[in-house]
């Protein structure tokens, strides 16, 4: 089975509307249609949260959320807080999460759904989306040579996949996240409703129900996989076809240079030897393992916004005062 990440580039007509302002910023909610050809019902429109700075355009930081929809508020708190140094912030809302749910379906469910022709279909819709919202920002001027893609668990795994195919990102940084899809349907807390699948009899298709067998497919072929070039990945038949959505098959890809990699000691959400594998082979990037779960960092997001602001080169006394600035919030529909 091949995966297919090309779309058709062309001038994007969207709508945008705003939906409050600070004293330094305005927030936008964006909306597209898909570039994807083979989008669910209820995904086909493409939607951001965008927080564009009133002065000069610094920098611009692209935020990939993760799996299911109650870290998205967490992750929202950035915008305003990076737009008021500067920096033009776009939230993209992923397929199949939060207010882009497929019908009869739940947040984040189809990435890990164990049917490799749905998730094929989510993994291609939001890597696609991914490269696509980077060509609006562009188009509108908005992406500036100095940017930062920050991805978040599912969105980090994406991120890996858009850092090898776009050539306009300048830094990547991966916030607890990782890989080995097998050990994440197996194991992980996030996927209890694959495993009832399995243990009511559900029969997956390449072995996707048989832990043991699919572990050691993994460990037989992994070795071929992380020599891969792009299109060898994508194209080559005779792995198993989890690799050509695994961040895991990707990351010896990156340039190392542009790679900020954050494991979380504590994280109990991923398994230990799925961040283990991916930070691993992210070795020569900046890699921090710091005593934080996969959770509980997400209220303390100044101190991300700060290290987001540091990549960017945004001196620290300013990082400092944009951070702290208190905004009154306007709600557009009141004079």
């Amino acid at each position: 089975m091949n995966i297919n990440f090309n779309y058709e580039k062309k001038n994007i007509d969207y709508v945008s509307g705003y939906i409050f302002k600070g004293r330094s910023y305005r927030c936008s909610y964006v909306r597209y249609k898909t570039l994807y050809e083979n989008s669910s019902p209820g995904t086909e429109n493409v939607e951001m949260y965008f927080y564009q700075p009133k002065k000069e355009v610094r920098a611009s930081t692209l935020i990939l959320h993760g799996l299911g929809s109650r870290n998205i508020k967490f992750l929202l708190w950035l915008g305003p807080h990076l737009a008021n140094a500067g920096v033009s912030t776009t939230i993209l809302i992923l397929p199949g999460n939060y207010t882009r749910v497929e019908d009869n379906s739940m947040s984040g469910r189809s990435y890990l759904y164990p049917d490799i022709n749905v998730m094929y279909k989510f993994w291609e819709h939001g890597v696609v989306d991914t490269l696509s919202t980077i060509d609006l920002l562009e188009q509108s001027n908005y992406w500036k040579e100095n940017n930062i893609i920050l991805g978040y668990c599912l969105g980090g795994m994406i991120s890996t996949m858009v850092g090898v195919i776009d050539a306009r990102i300048n830094h990547l940084l991966f916030m607890t996240t990782g890989g080995h899809i097998p050990r994440i349907l197996h194991q992980s807390p996030a996927t209890a409703f694959v495993r009832r699948m399995f243990d009511k009899g559900f029969k997956a298709d390449f072995d996707l129900d048989n832990k043991e067998k699919l572990y050691n497919i993994y460990n037989k072929e992994f070795p071929r996989v992380k020599s891969m070039s792009l299109n060898e990945i994508v194209s080559n038949d005779e792995i198993h076809p989890l690799f050509k959505i695994d961040p895991i098959s990707y990351a010896h890809l990156l340039d190392m240079k542009k790679v900020t990699f954050i494991d979380a000691y504590f994280d109990s959400t991923l398994p230990i030897q799925s961040r283990k594998v991916l930070y691993d082979e992210m070795y020569g990037a900046n890699r921090k393992v710091l005593p934080i779960s996969h959770v509980n960092w997400l209220p303390f997001g100044y101190f991300l916004a700060k290290y987001i602001l540091h990549k960017l080169n945004i001196n620290a006394k300013e990082a400092k005062k944009a951070l702290l600035t208190r905004e009154v919030i306007e709600n557009p529909l009141e004079k």
